[in-house]
């Protein structure tokens, strides 16, 4: 069943336009996921679909309508949806999703460590290669920009969806994981820095990445076990933090035994 809301004054409409905001989605424990594949994508993970937005003018394909009869949906004018929507040109459907409960600090596996990464771009980039290349979930420090903001949302591509995220993870946390077994590989200039394939076989181990403009935190940089840096043969001066993260966790995953 589909029901109609013609005024951007309805409570629903407000209340998923406010969710672009992140005291907003702390506040109603929920967040805005746009586009036809996305909102797919989140119907079919574990994530609670908590109602569907689609404009007036959107016509579902039959892989979301399949889903209308256990979700909520909701239809709008487009200049309403146009108010929800964070897009310029949104697509004409986004769906609000629960966020998901806290996780538990990981026993086992291969796992991405986020210290500060403050860009949405970069850290959705990167969470997408962590997906893309095997590895059981990214850890994001207290100073990481949010997950579920909207831009972040969007440049994941569904890996969301797809692979475990843990916040609020400083520096004891990953020397709790230390003392578990994991090995914490960080991401650093250094004299002691070897080139990832340098690195031996892995099993349970932690990769940390650092801020744009100042790499890793003193505290993750001073429990490294092993400090890695990538060769380059150009001029540039450093590598995007999105794209050094893509290189490392190539590396990673294979002496992983991922690929």
């Amino acid at each position: 069943m589909i029901t109609d809301i013609s005024g951007s004054d309805h409570k629903l409409v407000k209340e998923t336009a406010a969710l672009k905001e992140k005291k907003y989605r702390e506040r109603y424990g929920a967040f805005v996921v746009e586009g036809a594949m996305s909102v797919l994508w989140a119907l079919q993970s574990s994530y609670s679909v908590k109602s569907i937005v689609i404009s007036r003018d959107f016509v579902p394909p039959e892989s979301i309508k399949a889903y209308f009869e256990d979700v909520p949906v909701y239809r709008v004018p487009p200049h309403v949806f146009s108010k929800m929507a964070d897009t310029k040109t949104p697509q004409g459907i986004l769906c609000v999703c629960a966020l998901p409960p806290a996780q538990c600090s990981p026993t086992q596996g291969l796992f991405l460590y986020c210290d500060n990464v403050r860009d949405p771009g970069n850290l959705g980039s990167i969470i997408r290669s962590a997906d893309a290349l095997g590895f059981d979930g990214v850890l994001l420090s207290p100073g990481c920009v949010d997950p579920f903001g909207p831009k972040l949302v969007r440049s994941t591509m569904g890996s969301l969806f797809h692979i475990t995220l843990i916040g609020d993870v400083d520096a004891d946390a990953l020397r709790t994981m230390q003392k578990s077994g994991f090995s914490l590989i960080v991401s650093a200039l250094g004299q002691d820095a070897v080139a990832p394939e340098a690195i031996g076989s892995l099993q349970n181990a932690v990769v940390a990445v650092g801020n744009e403009a100042n790499g890793v935190s003193e505290a993750t940089l001073s429990a490294a076990d092993q400090i890695v840096t990538i060769p380059m043969a150009g001029s540039a001066e450093s590598l995007n933090v999105a794209a050094a993260a893509a290189i490392l966790l190539y590396e990673i995953a294979k002496k992983g035994g991922r690929l």
